[in-house]
């Protein structure tokens, strides 16, 4: 299990960035900041190494790290990227899923357009329904291979996803969740869909004059959420306009 951020427009304060990672710890200012159905009785913290992505000159930058994200604390170096996209990836390794490099997220690909892509939750399943011939495993992870399996059906759509590219794929996959953030240098698309934990799994959106912040987790900095991505949502974001709008069959 994982915890995600993508901040689309201007760069958030110190204090939200202190919000995320301190979140991935499960411990902050000396109490949780998000009680959920992981945490009640105990630590649930997101410790098996983090990564992040942002644009530069139009262009991915990626950046991966074995230690955890609380243990590094990178807020200072967050901050000091000037970019207009930027999306972190606190990892809680699956069973029996080997912690390393690797397997760290966001994964990257190009063909011409650049994707990185970052998941939340576990796909129980064997995942076969992606192009091999074009996408080749670095890591042991499911969700590399959801990654390539998002990118194998987009193929197909002059590469723009919608809901029922997302519910072909998941329909035959036994899941805890399998939420998701794919960002280009342009669009980014969210999708929240779980099986269980609905406090823990459920996406926070934050939208300001000049930014959009999905989370994982509560950010108080920022005050209450927008909306509650909550299961079956899937939206896309405009990076240039900086607004958002659902692909969902219905709002949630």
């Amino acid at each position: 299990m994982c915890r995600l951020f993508l901040n689309i427009g201007q760069a958030v304060s110190e204090k939200t960035l202190e919000e995320f990672i301190g979140s991935c710890s499960d411990y902050v200012g000396g109490s949780k900041l998000d009680v959920h159905e992981r945490n009640e009785t105990k630590l649930e913290q997101h410790k098996d190494g983090y990564g992040f992505a942002f644009v530069k000159d139009d262009h991915f930058e990626l950046r991966r790290f074995r230690e955890a994200i609380f243990e590094r604390n990178p807020i200072r170096e967050l901050k000091k990227l000037k970019t207009d996209v930027i999306f972190v990836h606190a990892r809680q390794a699956s069973p029996n899923i080997e912690v390393k490099l690797k397997n760290n997220h966001p994964f990257y690909w190009y063909n011409g357009d650049e994707y990185v892509f970052g998941h939340n939750g576990t796909i129980k399943s064997q995942i076969k329904n992606y192009d091999d011939r074009k996408f080749f495993l670095r890591g042991s992870t499911d969700s590399e291979k959801y990654f390539y399996s998002l990118l194998t059906e987009m193929g197909k759509n002059e590469w723009n996803l919608n809901r029922q590219i997302i519910d072909d794929i998941l329909e035959y996959w036994d899941y805890t969740a399998a939420n998701f953030i794919l960002v280009s240098p342009k669009k980014a698309w969210v999708g929240v869909y779980y099986r269980k934990d609905p406090l823990y799994f459920t996406m926070k959106l934050y939208k300001t004059e000049d930014s959009i912040v999905v989370s994982s987790s509560a950010l108080p900095s920022l005050g209450p959420p927008t909306e509650r991505l909550r299961n079956g949502t899937l939206i896309e974001i405009d990076v240039e306009s900086n607004n958002y709008f659902y692909l969902s069959e219905f709002r949630i």
